[in-house]
């Protein structure tokens, strides 16, 4: 993809780096879990509240939330691999 660099830093890791003007910035993470529902449970818990669930390819689910700065953590949860 044009403006992208990729580092595999673990075998199921890796740090993206992307040229995007409406993001500059700010910062974009996405975290792999095993249960999705546990992890915004217990963020709610924090009193963090994500975005509403989205399905992705497959059975892939995710859901982001965004800190004061405009941040956001995207969480993943990926049952197939």
């Amino acid at each position: 993809m044009p403006g992208l660099a990729d580092w595999h830093v673990a075998p199921s890791g890796w740090v993206s780096v992307f040229q995007s003007p409406e993001h500059a910035g700010s910062t974009l993470i996405n975290l792999v879990v095993d249960d999705l529902d546990k992890a915004l449970g217990d963020l709610a818990e924090r009193g963090i509240t994500a975005g509403e669930v989205q399905p992705g390819a497959q059975r892939v689910r995710f859901a982001a939330v965004h800190d004061p700065d405009g941040n956001r953590v995207t969480l993943i949860e990926n049952p197939v691999s």
